[in-house]
C-alpha cells in the first residue's frame, strides 16, 4: 500500500510543476534564520504574522522572519502531493487532518517530541485521534474548529419563533415560517441556507455532519470480521432519514433551492433565516452585515443523537525540512499551539480553544456563546487516520449536488434507498482503492 501510495504520488511531482520554491531557510551555521510556513487558510495568515511571528522573534531573536506562504485550497492540495514525495518543502506546514493523512502514513512528517506531546496531551482527547497513527502521534493541532447554527433573530421575531430550535424537527418548522417568496412563487429569502453544492469535501462535510451523524451513523465503520479494514457506514436507515431530510428539505418543505444565494454571504445579506457553519463565519458576517441581528446555538437533536464535529488544522515538520531549523520549527509551533495563543486564536478567530482545562466558550463574543456551550447529550466526532477518507468525502461531494436536484425522489423511498447505496458504493470503491475496505 505505502509503495503503491508512493508512486503516485511521485507519478504526479513529476506531471506537476512546483506553485512555489521551497524553503528559503539559512544555511546550517549562520546566526540569522528565516523560517517558512505553508498554509490555506488567508485568516491564518493574518494570525501569525500580526501575533505568533512578532512574540516568536522576541524569543528567539536569530529569528529574522516567519514567512507564511499561503494558496487557495485546491492548489495547495495539489501542491502538497509535488512537494512533499519531492522533498521540495518548508520549515512548517499547517494541514487540515484529513488532507495530512496519506502523507502522515506514508512517512512524511517527523514523529512528536516529548515536547510537543506534553501539549498534545493537554488538549481535547478527540483531537489526539486525528494525529495518531500506529501509536504514534504527528503534528499539533493549531485551529479546531466545529459546526453550529446562525440564526437571525429578527427574522424570528417575524414570524412569531420566541425560542430557539433545540431539535432539527423545530428547526424545519421554524425555516418554513421564516421562507419568503415573491409574487411567482420564487424564494427570495431561504429558511435554511443548505449547501447543495461548490466544494466537494464541504458538501461532505455539511451532509456529514447535518444529515449522517445526527442519525447515528458516519461516513465510514470498521469491519467487524476484519479489524483496521473499513466501509460506508450509512446504506442502513440511518442514511435514508439523511437523505429524505436533504430531499424534503428541498422539495416537500422549500426551505431552499439550488438558485438561492447560499452560505454565509446569503445570512451576511439577509438572504437566508439560518444558516450552519464554523465559528469563523462570524467574522465575515459582521463585515459584510454589521447590522444583522444573530445569535449562534449549538448543533440540534436529530433523530438518534445531536452532533458535531471538530476538525482541525495541524502543524506538522516535514521529514525532509532544513535540519539546521528543526528546533526552532518545534519552538514555534509550540507557541502558537501554546494555551496562551489558543486563547487569542479563539478571541480573534472565533477558535474552538483545544485545551481541556478551558472552557471553549471563555473567549468568543457573546453571540457566539451558546454555540460554543456543548450540551451533555452532544457528540463530538473528529476525522479518522484513514489513506481512503479524503477520496471518499470528494467522491459523496461531486455525487450528492446531482442526486438532491432529483425532485421525484422525495415520494420515492425505493429510489432514495437506491441513491443510498450508489453513494455508499463510491465510498467502499474510495477504501478499496487504498486497501482499507473489507465488509
Amino acid at each position: 500500500m505505502r509503495k503503491k501510495l508512493l508512486f503516485l504520488l511521485l507519478i504526479v511531482a513529476i506531471m506537476v510543476t512546483p506553485l512555489f520554491a521551497g524553503g528559503d531557510s539559512e544555511k546550517a551555521g549562520s546566526k540569522e534564520v528565516k523560517l517558512t510556513l505553508w498554509n490555506s487558510s488567508q485568516t491564518m495568515v493574518e494570525w501569525y504574522d500580526e501575533v505568533v511571528t512578532p512574540a516568536f522573534k522576541e524569543m528567539y531573536p536569530e529569528v529574522t522572519d516567519v514567512e507564511v506562504l499561503y494558496l487557495p485550497i485546491q492548489d495547495f492540495v495539489k501542491k502538497l502531493a509535488v512537494a512533499l514525495p519531492s522533498g521540495d518543502v518548508p520549515d512548517i506546514m499547517e494541514i487540515e487532518d484529513s488532507w495530512a493523512t496519506p502523507y502522515l502514513t506514508a512517512g512524511y512528517f517527523d514523529p512528536n517530541t516529548p515536547e510537543l506531546n506534553r501539549i498534545l496531551d493537554q488538549m481535547r482527547p478527540e483531537l489526539k485521534n486525528t494525529v495518531t497513527y500506529k501509536g504514534k502521534t504527528y503534528g499539533v493541532p493549531v485551529a479546531p474548529f466545529h459546526e453550529l447554527f446562525f440564526y437571525n433573530l429578527d427574522m424570528m421575531a417575524e414570524a412569531g419563533i420566541t425560542e430557539i430550535p433545540d431539535t432539527m424537527d423545530e428547526v424545519i418548522q421554524a425555516a418554513v415560517k421564516m421562507t419568503k417568496r415573491d409574487a411567482t412563487g420564487k424564494i427570495e429569502r431561504s429558511g435554511f441556507s443548505m449547501r447543495l453544492g461548490g466544494n466537494p469535501s464541504g458538501t461532505s462535510q455539511k451532509f456529514w455532519v447535518l444529515g449522517l451523524l445526527p442519525n447515528g451513523v458516519d461516513i465510514w465503520e470498521e469491519s467487524k470480521t476484519q479489524p483496521g479494514k473499513y466501509h460506508a457506514g450509512f446504506d442502513n436507515e440511518g442514511g435514508y432519514n439523511a437523505l429524505k431530510m436533504y430531499l424534503e428539505m428541498l422539495y416537500k418543505y422549500e426551505v431552499d433551492d439550488f438558485a438561492s444565494m447560499k452560505d454565509t454571504e446569503a445570512f451576511a445579506k439577509e438572504r437566508t433565516a439560518i444558516n450552519m457553519r464554523e465559528p469563523s463565519a462570524a467574522v465575515s458576517i459582521e463585515r459584510q452585515g454589521p447590522n444583522v441581528n444573530w445569535v449562534a446555538a449549538p448543533m440540534p437533536v436529530g433523530n438518534v443523537r445531536r452532533a458535531t464535529f471538530l476538525i482541525t488544522l495541524n502543524l506538522y515538520v516535514p521529514k525532509d525540512s532544513p535540519k539546521a531549523n528543526k528546533d526552532l520549527a518545534r519552538k514555534y509551533i509550540e507557541l502558537a499551539t501554546s494555551e496562551k495563543m489558543q486563547d487569542n486564536n479563539a478571541i480573534n478567530r472565533a477558535g474552538f480553544h483545544p485545551y481541556t482545562s478551558v472552557d471553549p466558550a471563555s473567549f468568543v463574543q457573546d453571540r457566539l456563546k451558546p454555540g460554543f456551550a456543548m450540551p451533555d447529550d452532544m457528540h463530538i466526532i473528529t476525522v479518522p487516520v484513514h489513506n481512503a477518507y479524503d477520496m471518499a468525502q470528494v467522491k459523496l461531494g461531486e455525487a450528492l449536488p446531482n442526486i438532491l436536484k432529483k425532485a421525484e425522489l422525495v415520494n420515492d423511498p425505493e429510489g432514495i434507498k437506491r441513491e443510498v447505496a450508489y453513494l455508499a458504493s463510491l465510498v467502499n470503491d474510495a477504501y478499496a482503492e487504498f486497501d482499507e475496505y473489507a465488509e
